[in-house]
């Protein structure tokens, strides 16, 4: 398949097909949920997993900070020397992952700072960047962060070696808050946390890309070309076969659309070739009705010459010898020449091209003239024909040669089934006895085997046939059909499991030129 037919196929896909709904949009939209879920899913429960490490690591190191401190400045609490506590704490300070240290009462009154700005204050009244959000409640300790910086209080209790100077063994007498930052193992711990999301989210992208290539090369083309099949099928090309190499599912597929493809060329092959046939046949039998009937224009005129040769013979004998045997012998003669003059006269009626005017027409006649039209064969088949008219006179608006040629058509099918000399075909005309749409009910029945069940949607199809051989062309009932449709009525059949076949016409009856 050239590039340029598959980018037209594509582009006539998505016009015909909402980009939302198309199996591409599903299928891309189901990955990137799925690769969200896996990848994503993991690289959360290895971030949030990394958060807590870090933060348990924060907290010991920043108690053990506050250890370091407490026990940096215990020597000179117990001897009450202000001068070498201030001083500690600023030597802590000077450590660059110390960042403040301070000593206060519970009230918050700082005692003790790194910063000596902040001694004699009151942490409440510092700003809110410098208190921390230090919660000085006696008795509460508490771990406070503000970007990679760690705060850590804890209260300093009376205990037994400082009852000398305070009283209230186990009272709280002072707060340490140590300030620690975690600059390197910080940067460390962000650095590491942004490589994971990028490396997710990169990898999200990379199996997505890899994916829709994939879906692209190996199923999208693919689909895109059998699509392409089937277009080219719906236009009546029948050779355009698919190549797909492989042994996978769509591969099958596209075999299976070329051995469809195969089985439908064949059948249309045999189609047209059966239609072309039954059209020859077709052909052959209006230039067989043509010679039939310039046969019987040939056979006329001398029947014609004979018969009055016969009736003028028959008079002179009359005069000249009333009781010669000739006389009859030319009666019979007459009567055989009026019989075939009229089957020849039939013959050339029945072989005139059907005029297009509609006229009042008297089914009656019509049928009478039809069984006439078929003694011939009525009578080698030693069939009773029945005609049962109407007792009133069915006049429709209509031609008569073509409801003659119904007639003839439905009558010669029965003459075909019917079993000789026993068998029945009987025409019944009858009013339909409806008040609001007045009409003639037509009914033709015979006697014989019926027409099969799976046959009795198919009949009134152009070129169907249950004879054998040549015997049909499979037009004859189209066309009565088309006459009943064209005289504005309906034609049903009605064939019995048991046997014996029934076509029921409804005519609308003539009332008036208007």
């Amino acid at each position: 398949m050239r590039r340029s037919d598959l980018e037209n196929l594509k582009d006539q896909s998505k016009k015909e097909i909402p980009k939302f709904r198309s199996l591409k949009f599903r299928l891309m939209t189901l990955i990137t949920m799925l690769l969200i879920l896996v990848v994503g899913v993991p690289v959360g429960l290895y971030l949030y997993q990394l958060d807590r490490n870090y933060h348990e690591l924060s907290i010991n190191f920043i108690e053990s900070a506050s250890q370091v401190v407490y026990q940096f400045i215990y020597d000179g609490m117990m001897q009450n020397d202000s001068l070498q506590i201030q001083h500690n704490l600023e030597l802590l300070a000077l450590d660059p992952g110390i960042r403040l240290v301070r000593l206060m009462r519970p009230t918050g009154m700082i005692l003790y700072s790194s910063r000596t700005a902040e001694i004699g204050k009151n942490l409440h009244e510092l700003p809110e960047e410098l208190a921390f959000g230090i919660d000085t409640t006696p008795g509460e300790e508490t771990f406070k962060r503000i970007g990679n910086v760690y705060s850590h209080h804890h209260s300093i209790r009376v205990q037994k070696e400082c009852t000398a100077c305070h009283a209230n063994k186990g009272a709280v007498i002072a707060v340490l808050d140590v300030h620690a930052g975690f600059t390197q193992s910080g940067l460390l711990y962000d650095n590491s946390k942004k490589l994971v999301i990028s490396g997710g989210v990169l990898i999200i992208l990379i199996l997505w890309v890899v994916l829709n290539f994939l879906y692209q090369s190996q199923i999208e083309t693919r689909l895109h070309t059998i699509i392409s099949g089937f277009e080219k099928l719906s236009r009546g090309d029948y050779d355009s076969t698919i190549h797909m190499p492989g042994k996978h599912e769509l591969a099958f597929l596209a075999g299976k659309f070329n051995q469809m493809l195969k089985s439908l060329k064949l059948a249309r092959q045999k189609e047209e070739k059966f239609i072309v046939e039954k059209l020859e046949r077709a052909d052959r039998l209006v230039t067989l009705g043509e010679v039939a009937a310039e046969i019987a224009h040939e056979v006329n005129n001398p029947a014609g010459i004979i018969l009055t040769r016969a009736e003028f013979l028959k008079e002179e004998m009359e005069e000249t010898n009333p009781d010669s045997v000739c006389v009859e012998d030319l009666k019979i003669i007459i009567k055989q020449t009026e019989k075939l003059a009229d089957t020849t006269r039939s013959i050339l009626h029945y072989a005139k091209k059907l005029p297009q005017s509609f006229e009042k027409t008297n089914l009656n006649e019509v049928i009478e003239s039809s069984i006439k039209v078929l003694q011939p064969r009525i009578s080698k088949r030693q069939v009773r024909v029945k005609a049962v008219t109407c007792d009133c006179v069915p006049v429709v608006w209509g031609n008569a040669n073509q409801l003659e040629q119904v007639f003839c058509n439905l009558i010669n099918n029965s003459l075909d089934v019917v079993p000789p000399q026993s068998g029945m075909v009987e025409i019944t005309i009858r009013e339909n006895g409806d008040p609001e749409k007045s009409g003639y009910r037509v009914q033709v029945r015979d006697n014989g085997p019926g027409i099969p069940k799976e046959y009795q949607d198919k009949i009134f199809s152009p070129f169907f046939t249950t004879k054998s051989g040549d015997q049909g062309t499979g037009l004859g009932l189209f066309i009565v059909k088309n006459i009943i449709s064209n005289h504005k009525g309906t034609i049903e059949l009605n064939s019995a499991a048991t046997g014996g076949t029934e076509f029921i016409i409804e005519l609308e009856a003539y009332l008036g030129e208007n």
